[in-house]
């Protein structure tokens, strides 16, 4: 089978969508697929991680040009080493909002027209038996839908996540941007001849909203875990001390730790902690998030630390003793991020501040891990976190066998070539 993987998060970017790219293609190429990778050049990211560079064993990478606004960032800043990370971060996410909402689709379309010559350059050297989009950004589906009518050949839509059906972060600003946005979500779904969905409720969701025949051809590859990373996982020693409670990933829409904080200043107050209890962040934090921590009372107990690489962020979540999961309770139903997989694979206490009824508790419950609480309350956390402080060890129940990245691309790649 031979592939045209269109994909914008990509190595050397990092984070959860590139990881998803990467592991895909890493276990589609072992079934003996040929992936040809078309990828965004050098773009302002928040997260580069250079070791997955080697992982994925793809066939070719092609790095294309963008006018996207991260990709003119990094162009306009060359020369000045460190100068548009800065101006990113420090950015007011309402000022990227207005930014992204003057773009129609999304604020990557500026790389479609780029997109669109070199999978037209690909489909005139080469014959492919699937054009593969991965989305977001959404407006990559295009490219997709437009090289399958001008070369005849199926494509499949692999939604990582809610486009116009996202119901708590308005990404379009105006009516008019949701349905012009909306009717290509239609035609790219129903031109599709596999849709792959990153949950089982998005692909519920999808189908209610656009039409029940999609169920036909609907997928669930879920993010999961990569055995190999945990296999080849070299324990680190505790830095600390005392209780560690640490957060991975980012901060970002109406996701926020500032209820947690509240909660574990009351409960550092009535001295219910255990000594010397400390808070982590890993990854690079917007103003936003930093305003939180400053505001919190707890400052002294928080700490951030740089966005690592893979491996060695899965070293310091075993190095934790409790690790955060935080969804705000207005998400989709099938709102599951990746890192879900990660802790239960680690097998360590997570304190889960989502939503009871979404697709992340029913998971996580099913795991065996039963600390879950809304993310906005600061009672019910402070009450989880007392449950969790008094309770004993439990053997959890992660289906490892099930959620295997690895198993999980062999059931895509059976999916792919029996339809």
């Amino acid at each position: 089978m031979k592939i045209l993987y269109l994909s914008y998060f990509y190595p050397p970017l990092g984070g959860p969508a590139a990881l998803r790219n990467v592991k895909t293609v890493k276990y589609l190429s072992e079934l003996g697929c040929v992936v040809d990778v078309i990828s965004v050049g050098d773009i302002e990211y928040n997260y580069h991680d250079d070791s997955l560079l080697a992982e994925a064993g793809e066939h070719s990478v092609t790095r294309t040009a963008s006018l996207d606004p991260m990709a003119v960032m990094k162009k306009l800043f060359a020369g000045h080493q460190g100068a548009s990370q800065n101006l990113y971060r420090k950015t007011p996410e309402r000022i990227k909002l207005l930014i992204r909402r003057l773009y129609p689709l999304d604020d990557k379309v500026g790389w479609l027209p780029p997109l669109i010559a070199a999978g037209a350059r690909a489909l005139q050297q080469h014959s492919y038996d699937i054009i593969y989009v991965s989305c977001g950004p959404f407006s990559s589906s295009l490219a997709a839908w437009w090289l399958s009518k001008r070369y005849q050949t199926p494509y499949a839509v692999d939604m990582r996540d809610y486009w116009t059906l996202l119901s708590d972060y308005n990404l379009h600003g105006s009516a008019l941007q949701r349905r012009f946005a909306r009717y290509w979500e239609g035609k790219i779904l129903h031109g599709a001849k596999w849709i792959i969905t990153a949950t089982k409720g998005i692909g519920t969701d999808l189908a209610a909203a656009f039409g029940q025949e999609l169920l036909s051809k609907l997928f669930t590859l879920y993010n999961g875990h990569d055995e190999e990373d945990y296999t080849e996982l070299k324990p680190v020693p505790k830095q600390e001390a005392g209780f560690v409670l640490s957060y991975f990933g980012a901060l970002y829409a109406r996701r926020s730790l500032k209820c947690f904080y509240a909660a574990i200043k009351q409960l550092a107050e009535e001295k219910l902690l255990p000594p010397s209890t400390v808070v982590k962040l890993y990854g690079n934090y917007n103003i936003e998030a930093v305003k939180e921590i400053d505001d919190s009372g707890i400052a002294k107990m928080i700490s951030i630390v740089p966005s690592l690489s893979h491996k060695e962020a899965l070293q310091q979540m075993a190095a934790s003793d409790v690790l955060l999961l935080v969804i705000n309770s207005s998400s989709p139903q099938g709102t599951l991020t990746s890192k879900v997989f990660e802790y239960l694979r680690i097998g360590k206490q997570v304190l889960a501040m989502v939503p009871a009824g979404g697709e992340a508790a029913e998971l996580l419950q099913a795991s065996g891990q039963n600390y879950i609480c809304a993310m906005e309350s600061v009672s019910s956390i402070k009450d989880c976190i007392i449950r969790l402080l008094a309770g004993k060890p439990t053997a959890f129940s992660y289906d490892a066998a099930k959620y295997n990245r690895k198993a999980q691309v062999q059931a895509l790649y059976r999916f792919l070539s029996a339809n």
